[in-house]
C-alpha cells in the first residue's frame, strides 16, 4: 500500500509538474514575426495555413498557393479558374488538396520542383458545378471532403461523391477522427460514409452560427461567432463562461485552436487573437496594439517547433507561443532602450535614455496588459543608469544627480556630474558610497532619509562598476584602464591610497575589465574568461571553477547570482545560467536565450532577477520576460532546402524551382531529370537554399559543398545564395545544410546534376580528332619520304655544284697563291734591285766623290815641286792630310747612306735610335752595316779604323743593347 501511494505521489508531482513547466506565458507578449503583403508580394488576404512532412509552410492566398522556405516567398501554383483559395489540405504524401471559388482539385510537386495543379472538378464534367467557396478541405483517413455551403464533395478512389442539403450548410469540423456537419435547417449532423446523419440533440446547433468546434475533456468546445464558447457534453449545451467573453461576443469569433497543454486559441474578426486556458482564465490578448499587424484573424495552425502561424486579412504572423521569452510591451511608450530594471512594491521600474518609468507589476501579470501602461517618473527625463533598494529608499541614478522615487515623483537628494550606481559600504549600513562620472559620493542614512555628504577626495576615476567582497574591501572597474582596489579613512571622505591592476597584474588586457560579487567572493570578467586574485602573489588568475563552465575565449560582461543561488552569465554573445546542483557542481543552460544575442545595450547589460523566479533582460529592444516552461523543444530537427537552381546563362535559365510564375527551361539531354544533364554552355550555376526552421529564420547559418568541384564544406554564414561559373565538365552533387540560432544542424539537402563536355571534348570529337591525327599521320609520313627524296636529288645536285665550286675556289687560290708568290718574288726582286741599285749609286756617289777627291789631291801633289822648299811642300801635304782627314771624318755621305738605308730596311736606324738612345752615331753605323751583313773586316775600312776598333765599338755596342754574352748581336741586329 505504501509502495502504492508513493507511486502515486510521484506520478501526481510529475503531471503536475509538467503542467506547470509547460504553460503557455501569461506575462508579456510573446515574440511576434509580421509578414506584410510588402515582404510576401502577393494578395493581402490568406484564408488558411498548412506545413507538410518536410516543414515547408503553404498559405491559401488570393493569388494561389504560397510557400513560404524560411527566406523566400513564392507562389507555386494556382485554381485553374484563378480563384481565390479558401482551404488547403494535405495527405501523407505531400499531396496538397485545394478549396477554391467554385473549384477543386490539388496540387503534386514534380521532380523540377514545380507544382502541377489537377482540378477534380475538370475531370468530372457531369459534377455539379454549382457551389461558391470551398470553405474547408479536410483528409480524413483515405477521403478529402471538400466544403462548401452548397455541397459537400467526398473524393476517394479517383471518384468524387456529392451530399447535398434540403437548405444550406452553415458549418463544417472534424473531432478525431469524426466529421461533423452543421445544416442550418437540421442542426448538428454526424458525417458516416457518404450519409449524414442526425446527432442526439444536434437540433439545438440550428441558428447558433457556430465558427469552430474543438474536443476537450469536458466535451465538445462551441466557438460561435457572436455569442461566446459553449460545451456540448450528454446531448446538453452549455454556456462556458470565461475572462474573455467581453472580447470574444463583441468582435466575432472567426476561428479556433486547441493550442498544447490545453490551452485554446481564439481568432476574431476585429480583435486579434486571444489565448484562454481550460478554466476560461485569459492568458494572451494579441491585438494590433501588442503588434499583430492585423486584427481580423482568418486562421490559425502550429507547427512543428509550437510556433502559432495566423493567417490575416491583411497579412501573416507568426507567434513564438511556445518561447519563454516574452516582451513586456507598452505601446504607449516608445522608449525600448533598457539599462536597469527594479521591482519595489509591486511596481515595476525600468531605466531609460529618457527617464525613469514603471508600471503596475501585478496587475499587469495577472493579465491587464490592455490597461496598464508604463508612467514616467515626474522630475527624471535624462538617462537614468541604475536603480535600487537602499534600506527603505528606492533610488535612482541619472545624469544630474541622485534621486529618491516616492510614488510617482523624484526627489532629488544632490546634484552630481553624472551618477552611476550606489552601494552600501560594509559594516556601516548607513553609508551610501555612489559611483558618479569623476569620482565617488558619500551620503549616510539620518532618520531614514538619504543625506548628501560629501565628495570624496583622492579619487577622480570614473566609477561606473563598484562592489564589495567577503572582507568588505571596494572595488572600481574602469573599463577602460583596470581594477581599483580603494582604501578609505576612518570617515569614508577620503581614498588614502589604492591598488591598481591590469594586464601587467595578470590580467589578459586592460580593456572591458569588470568585477563581480559572487558567493561573496570577488571575481573578475575579462575578454579571456572570469579571473580571481590570488591570495599569495595577488596576480590575477583564471578561476578554475568558470574556466570548466564558461572556458576561456569568450568576453565574460555580465555574472549576476539569483535568489536560489544560480548564475546568470552573458559571456560573449550568449546569455545562459549556471544552476548550482546538490554536489555544488553546476549545470549550464543557454539556449532559451539565445534569442537575446546582440541585444544587450553594449556595457551596460543587465538581468534583474526576482524570488518568484522572474528574471528580466534590459535590452535595446525593450525589457524581456523570462519564466521557465518546458513546451519549447530547442533541438527539433529540421531540413534544409534548395529552393531554386538556375543557369546564368542563358539568363536565368530554371533547373529547379517551384515558382509558379516560371518553368524550368533548361536543356536536359539525358538522365534521370532529378540529375540533369547540361550542355557545357550551361556551367554557371545559380543555388538558392533556406531551412525549414521558422525561429530568428535571419539568424541561421549555411554551408554549402559542391562535390566534384570544392574540396570541401564551406565555413558557416548567412548567405542563401551561391554562384559557381565555369564549372568543368564533371558529375556534381551540391550540398547544403543549416544551422539555426540555437546550433542544430539540419537535415542535408542535395541536387544532383552533370555538366556535359563541349562538342570539341566529346566522344565523337575525339574519334574525328583520331581520326584526323591518322591521316595527318600519313600525311606527314608521305610529305616526309616525298621532302626526303627531294632533299636527296637536290643533295647530290648540291653536292655537285659544291664540287665545282670547291674545284673553281682551289683553282682559284692557285692562281692567288701563284700571283701571290710571283708578288712576293716581284717584290724581293724589286727591293734586291732597289738594293743593287742603292749601292751602285752609293757607291758610284763615293766613287765620283773619290775621283774628285783624288783629283784635289792630284792637283795638290802637282803643286809640290821639287823645287819648292820644304816647308811649301810640308804645307801641301798637311793641306792633303787634311784633306783626307775630313773626308774620313764627314757625315755628309753617311746622311745619303742613312737616307737610302732607312727606305730599304723599314726606318731601322729610327727605330733603333729610338729603342736605344745610347748608341752614338758611330755605334749607329756599325749596326747598319752589321744589318748589311758586313764582316769585321769590310768595316774596318768604311770606318777608317783598325779591326780591333771595329771590334771594341761592338763590345760596346752590345752592352748598350743589353745582350746576353751568349747572344749573336748581328742575329739581333737581322732580326730588329
Amino acid at each position: 500500500m505504501t509502495n502504492f501511494i508513493l507511486r502515486f505521489l510521484v506520478v501526481c508531482l510529475f503531471i503536475f509538474s509538467c503542467l506547470v513547466n509547460a504553460q503557455i506565458k501569461k506575462i508579456g507578449v510573446p515574440f511576434i514575426t509580421n509578414y506584410s503583403p510588402k515582404t510576401y508580394k502577393a494578395a493581402s488576404e490568406n484564408w488558411d495555413v498548412l506545413q507538410n512532412s518536410k516543414g515547408m509552410m503553404f498559405f491559401a492566398n488570393h493569388f494561389g498557393i504560397m510557400q513560404f522556405d524560411g527566406v523566400r516567398w513564392s507562389i507555386v501554383t494556382q485554381p485553374e479558374n484563378k480563384s481565390m483559395i479558401r482551404s488547403l489540405a494535405i495527405d501523407k504524401k505531400d499531396v496538397i488538396y485545394v478549396g477554391a471559388q467554385g473549384e477543386f482539385g490539388y496540387a503534386a510537386q514534380l521532380s523540377n520542383g514545380q507544382y502541377k495543379y489537377t482540378s477534380l472538378v475538370k475531370l468530372f464534367p457531369n459534377l455539379a458545378k454549382k457551389f461558391g467557396d470551398v470553405l474547408h478541405t479536410i483528409v480524413v483517413n483515405e477521403e478529402v471532403i471538400f466544403f462548401s455551403n452548397e455541397k459537400i464533395f467526398i473524393f476517394k478512389n479517383n471518384k468524387i461523391k456529392v451530399i447535398k442539403s434540403d437548405s444550406s450548410f452553415d458549418e463544417f469540423f472534424t473531432i478525431g477522427t469524426d466529421s461533423y456537419v452543421l445544416d442550418s435547417a437540421k442542426g448538428l449532423l454526424k458525417l458516416k460514409g457518404d450519409a449524414l446523419q442526425p446527432v442526439t440533440g444536434g437540433q439545438q446547433f440550428v441558428g447558433m452560427n457556430i465558427r469552430k468546434a474543438l474536443a476537450t475533456k469536458e466535451g465538445m468546445l462551441l466557438l460561435t461567432q457572436k455569442n461566446g464558447l459553449f460545451i456540448f457534453k450528454n446531448n446538453q449545451i452549455k454556456p462556458f463562461v470565461t475572462e474573455a467573453d467581453y472580447l470574444l461576443k463583441q468582435n466575432q469569433i472567426s476561428t479556433g485552436i486547441l493550442l498544447p497543454d490545453g490551452y485554446y486559441g481564439i481568432g476574431m474578426r476585429q480583435a486579434g487573437l486571444v489565448v484562454i486556458d481550460s478554466q476560461g482564465h485569459l492568458i494572451q490578448h494579441i491585438n494590433k496594439q501588442m503588434g499583430l499587424q492585423n486584427e481580423y484573424v482568418t486562421n490559425l495552425k502550429t507547427d512543428k517547433e509550437g510556433n502559432l502561424w495566423v493567417t490575416l486579412k491583411e497579412g501573416i504572423s507568426m507567434i513564438q507561443i511556445s518561447s519563454p521569452l516574452s516582451r513586456i510591451l507598452d505601446t504607449s511608450n516608445s522608449e525600448t532602450k533598457i539599462y536597469c530594471s527594479q521591482i519595489y512594491q509591486n511596481k515595476l521600474y525600468i531605466c531609460t535614455g529618457n527617464g525613469l518609468l514603471w508600471l503596475d507589476w501585478e496587475a499587469y501579470k495577472s493579465g491587464k496588459q490592455e490597461n496598464v501602461h508604463f508612467q514616467h517618473i515626474s522630475g527624471m527625463s535624462e538617462n537614468v543608469w541604475n536603480i535600487g533598494v537602499y534600506g527603505n529608499s528606492l533610488l535612482a541614478f541619472e545624469k544630474n544627480g541622485i534621486f529618491e522615487i516616492k510614488g510617482n515623483s523624484a526627489q532629488l537628494l544632490t546634484k552630481t556630474n553624472g551618477a552611476w550606481q550606489g552601494i552600501i559600504i560594509p559594516k556601516h549600513p548607513d553609508l551610501l558610497l555612489v559611483g558618479g562620472y569623476t569620482g565617488l559620493y558619500l551620503l549616510k542614512n539620518i532618520n531614514k532619509t538619504w543625506v548628501y555628504q560629501i565628495k570624496i577626495k583622492g579619487f577622480d576615476e570614473s566609477s561606473r562598476v563598484i562592489v564589495t567582497d567577503r572582507d568588505g574591501n571596494i572595488w572600481v572597474a574602469h573599463g577602460y584602464k583596470g581594477i581599483f582596489k580603494l582604501k578609505f579613512n576612518k570617515n569614508f571622505d577620503t581614498v588614502t591610497d589604492y591598488d591598481f591592476y591590469n594586464q601587467k597584474n595578470g590580467f589578459p588586457s586592460s580593456l572591458f575589465l569588470n568585477n563581480f560579487s559572487i558567493d561573496n567572493q570577488m571575481l573578475f570578467g575579462t575578454t579571456k574568461g572570469v579571473y580571481k586574485q590570488d591570495s599569495k602573489s595577488k596576480k590575477m588568475i583564471p578561476d578554475a571553477s568558470f574556466k570548466k563552465y564558461l572556458g576561456t575565449e569568450n568576453h565574460i560582461r555580465l555574472l549576476k547570482e539569483d535568489h536560489q543561488n544560480n548564475i546568470w552569465y552573458v559571456s560573449g554573445d550568449n546569455t545562459g545560467k549556471m544552476s548550482r546542483e546538490a554536489n555544488g557542481k553546476f549545470t549550464t543552460e543557454e539556449l532559451p536565450f539565445r534569442k537575446l544575442r546582440y541585444l544587450y545595450v553594449p556595457g551596460f547589460e543587465n538581468i534583474q532577477t526576482t524570488a518568484s523566479g522572474d528574471v528580466f533582460f534590459g535590452t535595446q529592444d525593450g525589457l524581456i520576460h523570462y519564466k521557465k516552461n518546458g513546451n519549447k523543444s530547442y533541438l527539433s530537427k529540421y531540413k534544409a532546402v534548395i529552393s531554386e537552381v538556375k543557369c546564368i546563362f542563358p539568363k536565368d535559365s530554371l533547373l529547379f524551382s517551384s515558382r509558379y510564375d516560371v518553368l524550368p527551361t533548361h536543356d536536359i539531354s539525358s538522365g534521370d531529370e532529378l540529375a540533369p544533364v547540361l550542355s557545357y554552355a550551361n556551367n554557371a550555376l545559380h543555388f538558392s537554399f533556406a531551412s525549414l526552421c521558422y525561429d530568428e529564420a535571419d539568424a541561421t547559418k549555411y554551408e554549402y559543398w559542391l562535390e566534384g568541384f570544392d574540396p570541401k564544406w564551406s565555413d558557416w554564414n548567412l548567405q542563401t545564395e551561391k554562384e559557381y561559373t565555369n564549372l568543368p565538365e564533371n558529375e556534381y552533387v551540391f550540398h547544403v545544410r543549416a544551422k539555426n540560432l540555437y546550433d542544430v544542424v539540419s537535415d542535408e539537402a542535395v541536387f544532383k546534376f552533370r555538366i556535359l563536355p563541349p562538342w570539341y571534348r566529346t566522344s565523337w570529337a575525339y574519334l574525328l580528332y583520331l581520326a584526323l591525327f591518322c591521316v595527318l599521320i600519313y600525311a606527314i609520313i608521305r610529305y616526309q619520304k616525298n621532302l626526303a627524296e627531294r632533299e636527296r636529288e637536290q643533295l647530290i645536285l648540291n653536292q655537285e655544284k659544291e664540287l665545282l665550286r670547291n674545284r673553281a675556289a682551289l683553282n682559284e687560290q692557285k692562281l692567288a697563291l701563284e700571283q701571290e708568290n710571283m708578288a712576293i718574288m716581284r717584290e724581293n726582286l724589286e727591293a734586291t734591285i732597289n738594293l743593287k741599285n742603292a749601292k751602285v749609286a752609293s757607291n758610284t756617289v763615293n766613287l765620283i766623290h773619290l775621283n774628285e777627291i783624288l783629283l784635289s789631291i792630284k792637283e795638290l801633289i802637282g803643286k809640290i815641286d821639287k823645287k819648292n822648299d820644304a816647308n811649301v811642300n810640308f804645307t801641301l801635304l798637311t793641306k792633303i792630310n787634311r784633306i783626307i782627314d775630313h773626308e774620313l771624318q764627314g757625315d755628309q755621305h753617311w746622311n745619303e747612306f742613312e737616307e737610302i738605308f732607312n727606305q730599304l730596311h723599314d726606318n731601322f736606324m729610327q727605330r733603333l735610335k729610338t729603342s736605344f738612345p745610347e748608341l752614338t752615331p758611330r755605334d749607329m753605323r756599325v749596326c747598319a752595316y752589321l744589318r748589311m751583313n758586313f764582316n769585321t773586316k769590310e768595316i774596318a775600312p768604311l770606318l777608317g779604323i783598325s779591326v780591333r776598333g771595329v771590334e771594341d765599338t761592338r763590345y760596346r755596342i752590345r752592352k748598350k743593347l743589353q745582350l746576353p754574352s751568349d747572344a749573336n748581336i748581328t742575329e739581333f741586329i737581322l732580326n730588329f
